[in-house]
This record gives C-alpha cells, structure tokens and sequence, in this order.
C-alpha cells in the first residue's frame, strides 16, 4: 500500500506529484466543499433567528466565510502536492524594479487583498451605521448615506496608502509626483476637478441628499445615488439621468425636500360673477380637506384673487408629502372641485365677450358672447 501511494507521476527539483498526493488533494477538495455547505445553513439558521435579522448583513458574512474557506482550501491543497516553491517564485517574480521600488507579483497580491478586505469592511460599516442610524429619529436617509460614502471614500484612502507602502512605493515620491502633474494638467482638466470638489460640497454640506426631490433644468427628478463627481437621479418617466455635481452646485436648482418633508402646491380655479363666494370658498376647502394625502397639520388656504375678465378667480394652497406625484395630487383635488360645483349648481365660466356693432347708419347692435371660446 506503502508503495501505491508513494508511487511517482511526475518528480522535479520543485514538485513530486505521487498518488498519495493525488488523493490527499481529492479529500481536501470534498472536504473544503461540504464546509462550505455545512457554513452555509449554520450561518443562514444562525442569523435568522434573531429579532434584528439583516439580509445584507447575511449575505457579506457568507462571501466572508466562503472566501477564507476556499483560501484555506487551496493553502491545504498547495501545502499537499508540495507547491510551496513554486508559488513561492512566482510570488517572487519581478514585475519593475527602479532604484529602490521593487514590485513582485506577490506584492501586488496583497495590494489586491488590501483592497478586497477593505470592500468587505466598508459593507460591515454600512450595515452598522444602518442599524444605529435608524434608531435616530433626526438621521435620515439622505445623512445615513453621506455618512456612509464619506466613510468609504476615507477607508479605501487609507487602504491605497497602506497597499502602496506595502509594495515598495514611497508616498512622498506619489504626492511630488501628483503635485508636479496636477499643475501641469489643471487648466486640461479644470471641470472634472470643479465636479470632483462639488461632490465634496454635496456631501459635506448636504444641500441635495439621496431620497430628494429636486428640480434641476425643467426636470423634476428623485436622487438616487451621489458619488464624488456624479449624481444620479431617475425622473417620473424611470429615465436615469447622470448630472455632473457641478451643475448641482453651480445652478439654481429647486430642492422640494430640502427644508420640510412637507411641500406646498397650488390649485387655481374660476367660478361665474354671481356665485356665492363664501359656498364656493367652502367648496374648495373641503376638497383639499378630504383628500388623504393632503396635510391636516397645515393650514388650508383659500384665496379669492381677482374680479377676472370672465370669471371670479379663486386660489387653493395645500401641503403634501407626496411631491414626486403631484400632478396626480392636483388632478384629483381637481376632480372633487368640479363635482362639489355641480352638485352646488356653481358654474366655471369660459372666456367671452360682448361685441358692440356700429353700422353705418348710426344704429348700434350688441352682441352678447360673441366669438366664445372654450377653455
């Protein structure tokens, strides 16, 4: 048995392949599956047992735990078939050596880890400030995602620093360098570094957050993601619209959820000379007052405007939480107001006029609504 096992399919100065070997890598590929496997439901049965169970949280502790299970895995098969100096002169394989920066291929396997760790903890964050933020009445979450992208940006800084010193680079050659080639090419690149400090604005001051609706070139629209550069936003059609941060900052740009979740809109209407004005005043105010998306804790207003030319000319003002649909808002409000006014015999009235003819004779005719145009 001694003698199958030690038995040679391939033998050289870095490798021995034997059958024993063959099969001590086929056990430990069974076995790094069926871990992975037994993982799985442990941490899926584990996790949702709990009150406070979070599917993000779920899905970045099972990539967590997958990958340093198939790494161990390959470590485990590596170590068996004896690779050990073999990998160990690829990882120490040469890629640029200038005076004292010396870049192997293993360096820059841990300068990939580096940044793939990072990725994994800048989710732990986001799933950790979720749970705090959302037990903060005041944070909401427009902050929760500047917070979480000012944190992002911060540890994959970090990360880069940490990488590049780890293989080799000195920073303070980069940070010359930058400075040296910024000059040089900052008149080129003058509007990607005005979005780039616009972002920073955004995020810092928080004057546009995610989740508002804002109003931007005629284009009403819902923020959907902010990065450093460019914002995304995603109009009432589902259109997706990328924005440069600095037309964000630089234009005037109408924030219907910066100061109050609450906004106030508009109904006009018009009524007949002769109508009771307190009844349709009434009117009005009950069709905003019943509607359920309309706030109780504002005031109503109705306001009589004007003596019009065809009418008498009437104001509503309300306020609503439902901004990104208040088209549909108003035209319901709208609706109510025209049934309220039949129901009460109150007429809207179309533009007319009275026409005095003079003919020749010096007779004078008159000539009620003539040229009546409705709306």
């Amino acid at each position: 048995m001694g003698e199958f096992l030690d038995f040679s399919f391939y033998d050289s100065e870095l490798i021995q392949i034997t059958v024993g070997k063959i099969l001590l890598l086929l056990v430990i590929i069974v076995a790094t599956r069926i871990l992975l496997q037994v993982f799985k439901r442990a941490v899926h049965k584990s996790l949702r047992a709990r009150d406070n169970f979070d599917q993000e949280r779920e899905h970045i502790v099972q990539r967590t735990g997958k990958a340093v299970i198939v790494i161990a895995g390959i470590f485990s098969a590596i170590a068996s078939i004896g690779l050990w100096e073999l990998i160990k002169a690829i990882l120490d394989f040469e890629l640029v050596k200038v005076d004292k920066i010396n870049i192997t291929v293993g360096k820059i396997f841990i300068f990939v880890l580096i940044l793939m760790a990072t990725g994994v903890i800048a989710r732990l964050v986001r799933v950790i400030l979720r749970k705090n933020f959302s037990k903060k009445t005041w944070i909401d979450e427009g902050k929760e995602y500047t917070v979480f992208k000012l944190t992002k940006y911060g540890l994959f800084t970090v990360a880069v620093i940490i990488g590049l010193t780890s293989i080799g680079i000195d920073m303070k050659l980069i940070l010359a360098g930058a400075g040296a080639l910024l000059v040089g090419i900052g008149f080129g690149l003058q509007y990607l570094f005005y979005d780039l400090i616009s972002g920073l604005i955004i995020l810092f001051e928080g004057p546009i957050k995610v989740g508002d609706v804002i109003e931007v070139g005629g284009i009403v629209a819902r923020v959907q993601q902010i990065d450093i550069r460019t914002s995304k936003v995603i109009t009432r059609n589902g259109k997706y619209i990328i924005i440069p941060n600095s037309k964000l900052v630089g234009e005037q740009v109408t924030n219907w959820s910066h100061a109050s979740v609450l906004t106030r809109f508009e109904v006009q209407t018009r009524v007949a000379f002769g109508t009771d004005t307190l009844l349709a005043k009434d009117l009005i105010y009950n069709a905003a007052l019943h509607h359920p998306d309309v706030s109780k804790n504002r005031e109503i207003i109705v306001r009589f405007e004007e003596f019009g030319e065809s009418g008498l000319h009437f104001s509503l003002f309300f306020w609503a939480k439902k901004t990104w649909v208040v088209e549909t808002l108003q035209s319901e409000i709208r609706f109510e107001i025209d049934r309220l006014f039949r129901k009460n015999n109150i007429r809207i009235p179309f533009p007319q006029r009275d026409i005095h003819v003079i003919s020749s004779d010096g007779n004078t005719g008159k000539y009620e609504g003539f040229g009546r145009d409705s709306e």
